[in-house]
């Protein structure tokens, strides 16, 4: 059987379910995600224009993720297939 890279959503799924440290790796990328985006959303957003994503941009991904990092979000148990995501992957 031919291998493929994982996927961003594979491999963060991957470190969440499989690490030797079990749910203390859950945490450590919950954690991860608070600061770093509570980090991004107060810089200047020309300090973090790259030519690739602009400054603008990327801090409202920061805003997103944080906003969803402090509502209770809830998934209807039999909403995704386990190897559907709703979304197109991208693959670095």
């Amino acid at each position: 059987m031919a291998k493929r890279p994982m996927t961003n959503i594979e491999k963060v799924t991957h470190i969440m379910s499989y690490s030797d440290y079990g749910a203390l790796a859950q945490m450590f990328v919950m954690d991860a995600l608070h600061k770093w985006s509570g980090i991004i959303s107060k810089t200047d957003p020309q300090k973090l224009d790259n030519g690739f994503v602009s400054g603008e941009a990327w801090i409202g991904v920061a805003r997103e993720i944080q906003k969803a990092m402090q509502t209770e979000m809830t998934i209807e148990e039999a909403e995704f297939e386990e190897d559907e995501t709703p979304f197109g992957e991208i693959r670095f």
